[in-house]
This record gives structure tokens, C-alpha cells and sequence, in this order.
């Protein structure tokens, strides 16, 4: 039977394992000794009550040791006394009938190392068999020269056990000599290899704050110590109990390493102890993840080594040339991207070369092993292949997916050259040049995509629940949904505010400080409404009142609920969004404009906040570069997918201005057009093409696009042109720039009067441009001012909409004002 001085004989006569070296450097002593009360000699912790995370608290009854585990305060024994005896607790408390029995001391014999066996003489079993045979007196005993102290029988034989021996006929203390000759009555499975027993049987709980670590492996000590203060690192609770419970479950298994926890198996039956172990196990995994390490295994990778989630899966690519491609590619793009879903955008790029992987296994009678056997029929074969999954109803293959495997896979075949990979020694060596897809492979994505910002009026209703929300989840939702609305940011970007999150301008108004998480950036700020501050503060006084022991800059905006003693850890957007659509499936119909129509409830998602935020400052007239700004889009070609123009506001806008048209002449077209015909509006973009300054007929100009303009752009000199009230910003903006041009060549020295003359503008041209404006802004003045406030209205939303042109020398300034002015400014 080995004992515990057995085994750290064998640990010195091993050496030191580099393995527990490299644990041991990063546990902190502080920690260890005054958090957890670790003792390195015992190998035991010793938790004392009261700490926030690592916590238990003791039973009220002042003479029991106990944990409370009830919600009276009080542990199993006592409550049992409580309920017998018909008292109040404050008075049970302190009555003899809660005092529980002493617990066993040394004998009474002078320097005697062994425990008493009876309460009444208080001696030993040795000692009280002379006593009886001797016949004496208590004091007549202890004078007796036969009576000598009894050396001590030595530490129970089980293994974590640190309890003495109590009998010479039992290599156990009284508990686990108990369980023993129990388990061998009954005949349990455990009887049949007792060294095997006392190797790896739990000890005997002396206090609910004790947890022993004997028994375990070296490394597995300084692991599990590794562990437990990483957990407590992250503010996660770990009561003493469940430790003990996992510690005990270790050894049982007798595991070497943590490393060695199996995973677990789905049956239906939970096994705690297990899943805490694997628990504990993730935290010794991310301290030795290297990503050198990493990128050599060869299907797959743990994300976490490069600071991600999740795990990159390439078994779906069964090439090998094909799979250390993308591998290249993976390593170079995982730096290079942020956020919670960088590991989901990447191993979707990975699920597009496993389409083509498999679609190679399929065609070719080497199953695409060999690299230089692939070519332009492979990448035929599997455009076909993706063509004929779409128009299989049983297929999860769909215009989309099409769309977005081949863009990727597009992408991935040009990056993985570029980065050397069909270069001689590479991966892709002896690849055809022909093995890629081309532009024109990939369909032309649908732009028609259905709008995924709320109705106003749907919105209305929506706004009018969020009282509701509150009472559903918690403040903290109801704040979070309510800044999502109010400042279009991303759903995890809201959840992690910090709690110091506002900040003024130089003009005193209001800014809310948030992170890019997507991109990276820090510290953004963002005009918002004083009704979104009112919210702010009003949070940041319920959580500083909630947490007023924790720094500010440690507190955040949206604490999470629960496993967050100090304020620290943001509530998560997972919990947000169950919230969210439990409320939204308990709200009543959604109806449109008609009070008929229900609009689709499923569409209300946390995102549609950000599409309706942005569709709501464009309604309001914001340039596209500036919503751009206030989505912190890095294109703005991003930025155009939020921002719309319907069908409907495009046709009304048009309809409005459609009295004021006008030829190079500045003469009115449709001077009594009340509404255009249908076939107009489809004229408007077939039979014209947009130039500088409003549309052009040319037959040959429309068919180049624009382009093709045999008298460069002298638009008021053609009788092709023709222009609207939404072009005059753009028409007085190109007035002052011939006027400046004309006196900045004026006042050229060096220049010969022969190319002075041919670029000045032309005196014809300015005036012509000067008539037509006049003529724009007397058509204006016949209107009423609520019409006047029409047509202000159509020029943004016509503007908003038009395409900016190649050619076209500076346009797209913000709107001014056109209506004339008024008498009463």
C-alpha cells in the first residue's frame, strides 16, 4: 500500500518536471496563500468563509462547523434539530439543544499521540483496557508506573486521508476502516483491488472549507491551482464544495494531467464533477496553446491560440495540397480580423473550398490528390455541380450560398497565389494557372435585396413596448435595446459600453464614447440626443449604487446578472437577444399604415436597429459621406446597403419636380404635367442618361453611358439637355467655378494668350448658366410656401438617389435651402 511519504520519495527521485515548473512561474503567491490558503507541506486548501467568489458560508448555530446550505442558514444536522425542536431560530440558536457533541481529543494519558475511543473516560483503546484490568482510580491511574504514552499508529493508509490511525489491527482511520469493511460486506467492485482503493478514495471532510489535493499527480496540483485562479481571475464562483467534488473525481480517474480529461459523452445522465473538470481543463489548454504548435496540426486548429474563439475545421478538405493552401491563407488572415465571429468569417471561406474539395472527389478519378491534374473542366464541373444543388428543392444550397461560396472561394485561389503557394516548393506547385474562377464565374449578386429596416410606423409600436421589456427581462435589457435604437451601434458594441461612456464637445453637447469592435477601433465618439443621455445616466447611477465599492474605470454600462460580484463583466449579447425575442413574440400584432396588414414580426431583430438608424438620418436629408462617418464604415459602398431610397418616395419625388424642368433655354417642359405616366417613369432611365447637370437624349451619349459627350460636357450649349429644380446647388456650384477659373487665368503671367483664350471659360456659357438659374429660381416663387417645402423635400430624396457620375466636376454638395426667401425671416 503506498503512503503519502512513498510518493514524494518517488517525486524527488523523478526531478523536477519542466511541465509543473511552468505552472508553478505563473501561480501567484498572494493568491495561493492568502486567497486560497494553500499549504504546500499538506497539500491542502483551506478556504475561509466569506469570500466573494471563492465562498461558503458557515451554519448560524455558533457550535457547528458546518456549511449553510439551506436557505434558513443552516446545514442538514441542524435544521433537523431546528424542525424537532418547535423554536424560533433566533432562539434555537442559542439554546443546549442546537450545541453539538465535541469533537475527539488526545487521550487524557500525559504526552499520549493516540485519540480517545470513549467520551466518558476520555482515554485511548489501549489505556482503557489497562484502566479496566487495573481496577484504579482516575488519578491512582495516571500515576501508575505501567501507564506510559502510547506512541502514534501513523496516518490512515488512504492515500488523500491525512486523519490517524486508530487501531493496530486497521491500516485506516475509524471513517474509512467503516466504508471499508462495508464495501467488502457488500461485495462492491471497489473491494476487489483495495491498494487501488486507498490510492484513489476521497478523504474525510474535516471542514466545509477544506479542500485536499493529495492524491493527485504533481502537475496535476499545480493545474488544478492554475485553474482555480483563473477562474477567480474572471470573477467566476467556485464554491469549496464543487472543487472538492472535481479534486475527488481526478483522482479516481487517476489522471496525470488535467490534459487527460476525456470529453464528455452525450448520454442522459449529467456527470457535475466531470464537466467542471473540463472546465478547469480549458484554462490549462489556453495557457499552453502556441500557434507555432497550432498550424502544424493538420485538421484541426484552436482559435484561441491567435486570441479568437472556437475551433478552424478543415477536415472537409481531404486534398492535401489543397488544405495546406488555405492553411497558408488562414495563418496570414487571422491577425488580420476582430470580434467574436473572425473564427465564423473564416471557416465559412473554409467551407467553400470543402464544396470544391468535395467536388473534386467526385469528378476526377484520382480524387483531386494530385495537384498537377487539376485544371478549368474542374472548376466547370463545379460550377454545375452548385448550379444543379439550387435547383434541388432538398438541397441547403441556395442563390445566396451559391453567391457567397464562389465569391470566397474567388478570393481564397488569387490570395493563396499571391502569397506564394503555386510557386515551386509550395503547396499548389504544378497547379494550372487555369484552375481559378473568373469574373464573370460568379452571378451577379441580386441588388434587389429586400429593406431590413423597420417601418417608422412598426417602430412606433415597437418603442411603445419597451416598457413591457422591462418587466420581461431586467433593466439591462430594456437600456440595452433602448441605446441600439437611439444610436444604430451593433448589438455586442452596446453590450460592452463602458461605464464612463459619455463625453461633451467643445460646444458642450453630448458624445457617446463606444468601440469598434468589428474594426478594432477605440474610443469613437458619436453625437447623441439629450433622451439617450437621460438613459445613460440614469444606468450609470443604478450600477455605481449597485457596485459602489468597485473603481469607475473598472465598472461597465450593462453589468451581467449573475457571476459578476464586482461590476466588471458586461452582460452578454447571447442573453440580450433571448430577451429580446421572447418579447418580441409576446407583443401584440404589428400593423402597417392600413391598421390591416400585420407586418412580419420576425424581421424585429437587434440589427434592425442599425438599418433603421440608418435609414432614418438618410430620410432626414444626411449625405451619404456623412452617414458613412456616423456608421463608421471604412467604404461607402458598405454604408449603401443600409442606406435606401424606395420605388415609392423615388416616384413622388420625381412627380413633384416634374413641373420644373427646363431646356438649355431655361424654357419650362410638362408646364402642365400633373403626374407622369407610367411609361415616363420608365423613360427616365431609358431614353436618358444623367450628366453634370441633369439628363441628356443624345442617341450616342445614353448608349456610352455618359461617356461619350461629342462637346465635353457643354451641357447648356446642346439641345439634348435638359435639367431640374433638384440640379441647381449643382448648376450655381459650377457657375462659381467658371468664375473663378475666368479670373485665375486673368491673372496668369507666364501663359500665352493663345492658351489663356482657349481656357478661359466662355462668356456664352456663363451667361447661358446664369439665365437658366434665374429661370429655375422664378419658377420657385409662383409656389406657396407649403409647396415650396414639397419641392425642398423632393430635391433631397431625388439627390439621395441619383448616381454620381464619372465626369462630373464636384457635385454632390449638401442641399441649400431654395425656396425664396421669406418675408417674416
Amino acid at each position: 500500500m503506498t503512503t503519502l511519504a512513498e510518493v514524494r520519495e518517488s517525486e524527488r527521485s523523478i526531478g523536477a518536471d519542466p511541465k509543473v515548473e511552468r505552472f508553478k512561474a505563473r501561480l501567484d503567491p498572494q493568491f495561493l496563500v492568502e486567497t486560497a490558503g494553500w499549504d504546500e507541506d499538506s497539500r491542502t486548501l483551506t478556504i475561509q468563509p466569506g469570500h466573494p467568489l471563492l465562498a461558503w458560508t458557515p451554519c448560524l448555530n455558533a457550535t457547528c462547523s458546518a456549511e449553510a446550505i439551506l436557505t434558513s442558514g443552516l446545514c442538514n444536522l441542524c435544521q433537523s434539530k431546528w424542525n424537532r425542536s418547535k423554536l424560533p431560530l433566533e432562539e434555537f440558536v442559542g439554546s443546549a439543544e442546537a450545541e453539538k457533541k465535541k469533537p475527539r481529543e488526545r487521550c487524557s494519558v500525559l504526552n499520549c499521540a493516540r485519540m480517545w475511543s470513549s467520551s466518558v473516560s476520555k482515554l485511548c483503546g489501549p489505556h482503557r483496557s489497562r484502566f479496566r484490568k487495573l481496577g484504579l482510580s482516575m488519578e491512582e491511574f495516571f500515576a501508575h508506573p505501567q501507564v506510559k504514552p502510547m506512541p502514534p499508529l501513523g496516518i490512515c493508509g488512504v492515500l488523500a486521508c491525512s486523519r490517524e490511525r486508530e487501531l493496530t489491527t486497521s491500516p485506516y482511520c475509524q471513517a474509512h476502516k467503516t466504508k471499508w469493511k462495508r464495501l467488502v460486506r457488500d461485495g462492491e467492485p471497489e473491494a476487489s483491488d483495495e491498494a487501488r482503493w486507498a490510492r484513489t478514495e476521497a478523504p474525510t471532510l474535516t471542514s466545509p472549507g477544506v479542500v485536499p489535493l493529495l492524491g493527485l499527480s504533481p502537475l496535476l496540483v499545480v493545474e488544478v491551482l492554475f485553474a482555480l485562479q483563473e477562474r477567480i481571475g474572471q470573477e467566476v464562483k467556485v464554491s469549496p464544495q464543487k472543487l472538492r467534488s472535481t479534486v475527488n473525481w481526478l483522482r479516481r480517474q487517476e489522471l496525470w494531467s488535467l490534459m487527460d480529461v476525456p470529453d464528455g459523452e452525450r448520454t442522459g445522465k449529467k456527470n457535475t464533477a466531470a464537466i467542471n473538470a473540463r472546465l478547469l481543463r480549458d484554462h490549462v489548454v489556453q495557457a499552453l496553446l502556441d500557434p507555432e504548435v497550432e498550424r502544424r496540426k493538420p485538421d484541426r486548429w484552436d482559435a484561441r491560440a491567435w486570441g479568437h474563439r472556437g475551433v478552424l475545421d478543415f477536415t472537409g478538405i481531404t486534398q492535401k495540397w489543397l488544405r495546406e493552401a488555405v492553411m497558408m491563407w488562414i495563418v496570414e488572415e487571422l491577425p488580420r480580423h476582430y470580434g467574436k465571429s473572425a473564427t465564423r468569417f473564416l471557416q465559412a471561406h473554409i467551407g467553400a473550398v470543402g464544396r470544391l474539395s468535395k467536388s473534386l472527389r467526385a469528378f476526377r478519378e484520382d480524387r483531386g490528390e494530385d495537384p498537377t491534374g487539376v485544371d478549368r473542366a474542374d472548376i466547370e464541373n463545379f460550377l454545375g455541380r452548385l448550379t444543379f444543388q439550387v435547383s434541388q428543392h432538398d438541397s441547403d444550397m441556395t442563390d445566396n450560398l451559391r453567391w457567397n461560396t464562389l465569391r470566397m472561394l474567388r478570393k481564397l485561389l488569387n490570395r493563396t497565389r499571391a502569397l506564394g503557394a503555386s510557386r515551386p516548393g509550395g503547396p499548389m506547385a504544378g497547379v494550372s494557372e487555369d484552375f481559378a474562377l473568373r469574373e464573370s464565374d460568379i452571378p451577379k449578386e441580386d441588388k434587389r435585396k429586400k429593406p431590413r429596416d423597420l417601418p417608422t410606423v412598426v417602430m412606433r409600436q415597437v418603442c411603445g413596448q419597451l416598457d413591457r421589456l422591462e418587466e420581461m427581462a431586467s433593466r439591462e435589457v430594456r437600456v440595452a435595446i433602448d441605446l441600439m435604437i437611439d444610436t444604430g451601434r451593433r448589438p455586442d458594441e452596446i453590450c460592452t459600453l463602458e461605464w464612463d461612456c459619455l463625453a461633451t464637445d467643445s460646444k458642450g453637447k453630448h458624445e457617446l464614447i463606444w468601440t469598434n469592435i468589428k474594426c478594432n477601433r477605440l474610443g469613437i465618439r458619436l453625437p447623441i440626443a439629450q433622451a439617450t443621455v437621460d438613459v445613460i445616466r440614469d444606468q450609470q447611477h443604478r450600477v455605481r449604487t449597485r457596485f459602489p465599492d468597485t473603481p469607475l474605470s473598472e465598472l461597465v454600462l450593462l453589468p451581467a446578472p449573475i457571476r459578476n460580484p464586482r461590476g466588471t463583466r458586461s452582460v452578454a449579447m447571447g442573453t440580450v437577444g433571448e430577451r429580446h425575442s421572447d418579447w418580441v413574440a409576446e407583443m401584440p400584432p404589428l400593423l402597417m399604415e392600413d391598421g390591416k396588414t400585420e407586418f412580419d414580426r420576425s424581421k424585429v431583430v437587434m440589427y434592425a436597429y442599425r438599418h433603421s438608424y440608418a435609414q432614418r438620418h438618410a430620410d432626414a436629408g444626411v449625405p451619404i459621406d456623412q452617414l458613412r462617418k456616423l456608421m463608421d464604415h471604412d467604404l461607402l459602398e458598405s454604408t449603401r446597403r443600409y442606406y435606401r431610397v424606395t420605388e415609392e418616395r423615388t416616384r413622388k419625388a420625381v412627380d413633384t419636380v416634374a413641373r420644373f424642368h427646363f431646356d438649355r433655354h431655361g424654357n419650362r417642359i410638362w408646364r402642365e404635367a400633373r403626374q407622369l405616366m407610367e411609361s415616363e417613369h420608365v423613360r427616365r432611365g431609358l431614353e436618358s442618361v444623367p450628366v453634370p447637370f441633369g439628363g441628356c437624349g443624345e442617341p450616342s451619349n445614353v448608349q456610352a453611358g455618359g461617356g461619350e459627350c461629342p462637346i465635353r460636357f457643354r451641357c447648356v450649349g446642346c439641345d439634348h439637355f435638359n435639367t431640374d429644380v433638384s440640379y441647381l446647388p449643382d448648376l450655381e456650384r459650377y457657375l462659381s467655378d467658371l468664375l473663378q477659373t475666368r479670373e485665375r487665368i486673368a491673372a496668369l503671367t507666364t501663359a500665352d494668350e493663345w492658351a489663356k483664350a482657349e481656357a478661359t471659360p466662355s462668356e456664352h456659357e456663363i451667361q447661358r448658366v446664369r439665365r437658366l438659374i434665374a429661370k429655375v429660381k422664378e419658377s420657385l416663387t409662383e409656389l406657396e410656401m407649403d409647396e415650396q417645402d414639397q419641392v425642398q423635400e423632393a430635391m433631397v430624396t431625388i439627390r439621395k438617389s441619383r448616381a454620381v457620375m464619372l465626369g462630373m466636376p464636384r457635385v454632390g454638395q449638401p442641399v441649400p435651402d431654395v425656396r425664396p426667401e421669406r418675408p417674416d425671416r
